[in-house]
């Protein structure tokens, strides 16, 4: 056999699942068990990062630990209905976000991840990652009586069922308030600043410790809750994006 060398492990890189998570009575201390191989750990909570500080409770959670096992990263509801807002769009650091690859046997995809943070309820302030398929290209479309390049989607929404969820979150999000997207080869820093911008609140279904369903908090079609007039002044911008005189429509260079 070849020899191969050791890979250095991230500290991340530790135990992770649902797990039940038990405070002590003055909330100092924590014991997380988690349910598929029954290993135990007790961790101090005051090790844990601040965010983690503020919303850790006893309950059955999606768990993330420290390669050590003396952390605890982050935990995010299981199961449920929840109310949030995007919180970021996942990249390395100090860089813009970016479409990864997921390689298989005999297959690959592009996708991007995305952070929802809870804004309301016993579980505010947790946030769970969104696993969106990259499925962007190129597109000619008429924009004010000019042929321009613009993002479309690259599979059929009736035939693609993670090109719909796609949709379904760029939509609910506000992205697509703004009207067409130019096409470049990284779409996602524009994407981010839409959210940003946009910052709407909605209605989400986690499954086994997924993001399963959006769901719009007003029972208004999405159609209806574009604005009727342009809500920016003379003059503003949003980052590289000149909304000044329509909210819905980005000029193209």
């Amino acid at each position: 056999m070849v020899y191969r060398p050791p890979v250095k492990k991230s500290d991340f890189d530790g135990p992770s699942g649902l797990a039940k998570v038990v405070l002590n009575g003055n909330k100092t201390k924590a014991k997380v068990v988690f349910i598929e191989n029954n290993e135990e750990y007790v961790i101090s909570v005051k090790n844990c990062p601040d965010d983690v500080q503020k919303y850790i409770r006893s309950g059955e959670f999606i768990a993330k630990m420290n390669k050590d096992g003396d952390k605890l990263y982050s935990m995010s509801p299981a199961n449920g209905m929840f109310e949030g807002k995007v919180a970021k769009f996942s990249s390395k650091k100090d860089q813009p976000p970016a479409p990864m690859t997921k390689i298989g046997a005999d297959w690959s995809y592009l996708y991007f991840v995305v952070m929802i943070g809870i804004t309301k309820g016993e579980c505010q302030g947790m946030q769970l990652p969104c696993f969106l398929r990259y499925n962007f290209c190129e597109e000619l479309q008429d924009v004010k009586g000019t042929t321009k390049s613009v993002v479309g989607y690259s599979k059929n929404l009736d035939k693609s069922k993670h090109t719909a969820f796609l949709d379904e979150f760029l939509t609910i999000t506000g992205v697509w308030d703004f009207g067409p997207i130019a096409y470049t080869d990284n779409i996602l820093p524009k994407l981010e600043q839409r959210t940003k911008r946009a910052d709407k609140s909605f209605s989400f279904i986690v499954k086994k410790g997924f993001i399963d369903t959006f769901y719009q908090q007003s029972s208004l079609p999405i159609e209806t809750k574009l604005p009727d007039e342009p809500e920016f002044a003379d003059g503003v911008q949003f980052d590289d994006e000149d909304l000044t005189d329509d909210p819905l429509e980005e000029k193209f260079e």
